[in-house]
């Protein structure tokens, strides 16, 4: 729980969210599509400038087991994308076994847990636009 994992987990507002950026322009999040194996979004260019956005992918994990905490919110990709005005571009995260894995100190290495992950998409950690779930294991969400 360091840095923005201990913010969203305590409930702190930071003056500048983990991936905050400023832009002459603005962008829209939407038709958000969740697969085991990816993540998609349409980022529109909704403002009247070029300008570059950076659509982030963060996951909310179970815990695995009591005692075993896990952060609100994970980043596991971004996408650098420039679009001119009303433009639109589709973003695939890919999803791996390792995206989904906590560092298990019992067995010192790499587990997926089962349950129910959350999907945040968004331009910074505290600006979520799109969000969904997918479960693992067996558990449903």
């Amino acid at each position: 729980m360091v840095g923005y994992r201990h913010y969203d987990a305590k409930g702190i507002a930071p003056r500048f969210p983990f991936g905050h950026g400023l832009s002459y322009t603005s962008f829209r999040y939407d038709g958000l599509a969740v697969r085991r194996d990816r993540v998609e979004v349409t980022v529109t260019n909704t403002g009247a400038r070029p300008g570059t956005a950076v659509p982030q992918l963060y996951l909310g994990m179970p815990a695995p087991r009591a005692g075993v905490p896990q952060p609100p919110r994970q980043l596991k990709g971004y996408a650098k994308l420039t679009l001119g005005p009303g433009q639109s571009s589709r973003v695939a995260f890919p999803l791996t076994a390792r995206s989904l894995s906590y560092w298990d100190t019992a067995s010192n290495g790499w587990r997926v847990a089962p349950g129910c992950y959350k999907v945040m998409v968004g331009g910074s950690s505290r600006d979520i636009a799109q969000r969904g779930a997918f479960s693992q294991g067996g558990s449903g969400c």
